[in-house]
């Protein structure tokens, strides 16, 4: 007796496809009638709906972020890395623009503090290691897909008052400028 329990007259005597073989031209395959069908486990609750917000639209699931906010992030990275490099040059300048003020209100030559170089040296590593610290935040945040626009913008504002305070440091080794600066 055959395995799918059919009498003789009702077999197929065309020959069945082997794995990997088209089937022969009017070939179907009929299941065995003693085969149960597949089980397909059906879930008991329904998925729950998405809550709807006042306006009636579909609140923001948590972990999803804004399609605006990568894009953004990045093109802040790209400005902060040339705010960066901009930074790094007005620290380098800076005994140049001061030997021009000197020159402008006749006040001799300029004769840095020795501190100055390494002044403008942390101050260029600084700039350095905020947009580097900038940048890994951020693109680790994106990388979750957590929002990450705010850092950069941070990371900005940060570099912003540490380009003052160093240049205002540079500015007090150099008594002949308090002096003048400080005359009424």
């Amino acid at each position: 007796m055959g395995a799918d329990n059919d009498t003789p007259d009702e077999r197929d005597t065309r020959p069945r496809p082997k794995y990997g073989e088209l089937a022969p031209e009017g070939w179907t395959w009929k299941p065995p009638k003693d085969a149960a069908p597949p089980q397909v486990p059906t879930p008991s609750t329904p998925p729950p709906a998405p809550r709807q917000s006042p306006a009636g639209t579909a609140k923001r699931q948590p972990g999803s972020v804004p399609s605006w906010d990568r894009p953004l992030t990045l093109g802040l990275l790209v400005f902060g890395l040339f705010g960066a490099f901009f930074a790094v040059s007005l620290l380098g300048a800076v005994p140049d623009a001061v030997q021009v003020l000197y020159t402008q209100q006749d006040l001799g030559d300029y004769t840095p503090h020795p501190s100055v170089s390494g002044l403008i040296t942390a101050g260029g590593i600084t700039q350095t290691v905020i947009w580097l610290v900038t940048a890994a935040v951020s693109i680790l945040l994106l990388v979750r897909g957590k929002r990450a626009f705010y850092v950069p913008l941070l990371g900005g504002v940060i570099s912003f008052v540490v380009i003052f305070v160093f240049l205002t440091i540079v500015l007090a080794t150099d008594p002949t400028l308090i002096d003048f600066y400080s005359q009424p």
